[in-house]
């Protein structure tokens, strides 16, 4: 089974140490990690900086262990992928935390609050039944380029 663990565009080197060692407790899993500018170098698994066909490692992973970017979690959600989004509270901003509610709050994903239940976490997602997320399409372009003209 492929586990892909993304961190996006920003360090997430707490995420990547700990889906590292779940990787390492979990040896029937093929781990793939993207690192960002990461330090770390995750020892249990394959790893990259960036790609510019990303979307074909989320297309072959079984299951993706994410942070809780916008971008990537609606990609997540709008491919039906089995995902587990992790917040990252390290960041100054705090709006991860507000996507994961909701993600928690219409049972579309695990969310894994905390790193240390993250092997917990992959142990849970193919049992869990997700609701479909359902793509909502923005309604004010007219008036955003009315405004704009």
């Amino acid at each position: 089974m492929k586990v892909l663990v993304t961190v996006g565009s920003s360090p997430f080197e707490s995420l990547i140490r700990a889906a590292d060692f779940a990787a390492e407790i979990l040896p029937h899993y093929e781990f793939i990690f993207q690192i960002n500018n990461g330090i770390y170098k995750p020892k249990n698994g394959t790893y990259f900086s960036f790609s510019e066909t990303f979307s074909t490692y989320i297309d072959e992973a079984n299951i993706i262990i994410s942070h809780a970017g916008a971008g990537t979690v609606f990609e997540l959600l709008e491919k039906e992928k089995r995902c587990i989004i992790v917040p990252n509270y390290e960041r100054i901003d705090k709006h991860q935390s507000d996507l994961t509610s909701y993600i928690e709050k219409n049972e579309l994903a695990i969310v894994c609050h905390e790193l240390h239940h993250l092997s917990t976490s992959i142990k849970e997602v193919n049992n869990f039944k997700a609701k479909k997320y359902s793509k909502e399409p923005f309604f004010m372009t007219k008036e955003l380029i009315n405004l704009f003209s």
